[in-house]
């Protein structure tokens, strides 16, 4: 006859011993310190990043709120310096300059009539002064700088 491999079949066909109805005892952890100190590792592991993950989210915190005080101090400057440069160009003004000069220093404009012209009868020329008190080392100078210039340095 066939043999039917079922377990049900199996523990029908075998008496049943003593030892067979005793459960084993389960087998204790060899290591159970090194179990401990390991979850204890893992836990300071997981607490440093933590801490670092909060420590990087303070630190992109303020220095969001850094920029944020910078650029109001930009806008505030950038503004203060459009008046300031309006300022200076009405303080420019041909206008204002006019009425500053006939005030302050008592100037007045020129009247065509004012305007004089003078006519030379000799043309202009210009002559180079030679200055005699030269001493000995500025003509050694000047002869050095004569040289130089001829041979084109």
């Amino acid at each position: 006859m066939a043999k039917i491999h079922n377990l049900a079949y199996d523990y029908m066909q075998e008496p049943q011993t003593e030892e067979a109805v005793q459960p084993k005892p389960a087998p204790k952890p060899k290591h159970k310190r090194a179990s401990v100190l390991g979850v204890l590792a893992l836990s300071v592991i997981a607490l440093a990043l933590f801490s670092a993950m909060m420590f990087g989210r303070v630190e992109i915190s303020r220095l969001i709120s850094e920029q944020t005080t910078q650029l109001e101090e930009l806008e505030k400057l950038q503004s203060e310096n459009i008046s300031l440069q309006s300022e200076l160009a009405q303080k420019k003004n041909m206008t204002k300059v006019e009425e500053y000069a006939e005030k302050k220093l008592g100037l007045q404009k020129l009247d065509k009539t004012q305007t004089e012209y003078i006519r030379l009868e000799t043309q202009d020329k210009a002559s180079v002064v030679k200055n005699e008190d030269d001493n000995v080392f500025v003509r050694i100078k000047n002869w050095f700088g004569s040289v130089l210039e001829y041979i084109g340095l």
